[in-house]
């Protein structure tokens, strides 16, 4: 009796962690699986006609989110200076010489890539944003308490 209430109990937790699991589209999950091959710690979500995925990439964190026929709509991704493009670093070192970069963040949506760069130094927070034309920007700046 007892082996038959465990496993009524197995059965009840393993379909309830089933049946809160969003439903992803066929075509969102194939495009995902093509471009993050060796993706970990994979979450999605979904609602109306998007699907979201989060996951990490070579020490990335990323989100992605795709359409119904998994086209990509845009990507948020997390990292430090290391992953920025050469040119950028650079650019940042040479006009920002006595600060240093504390992170990154890369927003892409369709062809647009905008970076922001969170950047500081002993007294101050910025964040730089660098867009496609490699235009740059102080969008914020904070003091230090």
């Amino acid at each position: 009796m007892k082996k038959v209430i465990l496993f009524a109990c197995i059965i009840m937790i393993t379909g309830s962690s089933f049946a809160n699991a969003p439903k992803i589209s066929e075509k969102a999950l194939k495009a995902f699986k093509a471009t993050f091959k060796d993706a970990e710690n994979v979450q999605w979500s979904n609602s109306e006609n998007l699907y979201a995925v989060k996951f990490s990439q070579q020490g990335i964190n990323t989100f992605v989110k795709y359409d119904e026929e998994g086209n990509f709509i845009s990507s948020r991704r997390y990292y430090n200076a290391q992953q920025l493009p050469v040119d950028i670093q650079c650019t940042l070192k040479k006009k920002f010489a006595d600060r240093s970069i504390f992170g990154v963040t890369e927003y892409t949506i369709g062809d647009d890539v905008n970076y922001f760069v969170k950047m500081e130094d002993a007294k101050t927070w910025i964040t730089v944003k660098i867009d496609n034309m490699r235009n740059i920007e102080v969008t914020e700046k904070y003091q230090k308490i």
